[in-house]
């Protein structure tokens, strides 16, 4: 006689260990702001978003089990006012027993300027940022590299492609910071700026090794 459940219970275990390995997690959602009531084992995402419509790339980053905290901008936005607002929304969140390693804010284009702001204002070690073609958009960059960047702490990653028109290598505010540890890739595949308005794994794998720590 078969043993109950054999060859369920070995299909069941081989599922999980699919699963796994190929970094299977529950969805999170797509929120305007911080819940009331957070979740201190999940993983939240501030995403101050670019001139593109940011709902697909918030979409594709919640599949993959982020909490993500993000709204359409408005039509030319100074990034000092995203920063202070994201910066609330991360105070909200370890206010509410979130661990700083599993908050992340992201920015696309000016989004991305802010980003760096951001982690002038919050000066916390744990904080990881991700910079999105967003350093050398326009002259509150400079500014903000000049008078604010020694103020940065934390982890960031600066991604851009090479054929982009509009940003820069972010050095010249990651050289002021002897607190901020700081990692920039320029990628290759012709996308230009616009490659981080849409969820492409091209970028996106990048991003989520960093914010897991991988």
């Amino acid at each position: 006689m078969r043993p109950r459940g054999g060859r369920g219970g070995v299909l069941v275990l081989a599922l999980v260990a699919f699963l796994v390995a190929t970094g299977f997690s529950e969805a999170g959602q797509v929120r305007a702001d911080v819940p009331e009531t957070v979740d201190p084992h999940a993983r939240y995402l501030i995403f101050i978003q670019g001139p593109a419509p940011g709902e697909a790339v918030a979409n594709a980053f919640a599949g993959r089990g982020f909490e993500v905290v993000t709204e359409r901008r408005n039509p030319n936005p100074d990034p000092f006012d995203l920063a202070r607002k994201a910066t609330g929304q991360v105070r909200r969140l370890l206010l509410g027993g979130i661990s700083a390693s599993r908050i992340g804010i992201m920015g696309f284009d000016v989004g991305g300027t802010a980003a760096l702001v951001a982690a002038a204002l919050l000066r916390d070690a744990e904080l990881s940022y991700v910079v999105l073609a967003g350093c050398g958009i326009d002259d509150r960059y400079y500014r903000f590299a000049t008078q604010l960047a020694d103020q940065m702490a934390g982890r960031a990653l600066h991604l851009w492609e090479k054929t982009d028109q509009q940003a820069e290598s972010c050095q010249l505010a990651f050289s002021k910071s002897k607190t901020l540890e700081s990692d920039e890739k320029l990628l290759s595949n012709g996308g230009g700026h616009e490659m981080f308005g849409e969820a492409d794994p091209f970028w996106m794998d990048l991003v989520l090794a960093f914010l897991e720590r991988r």
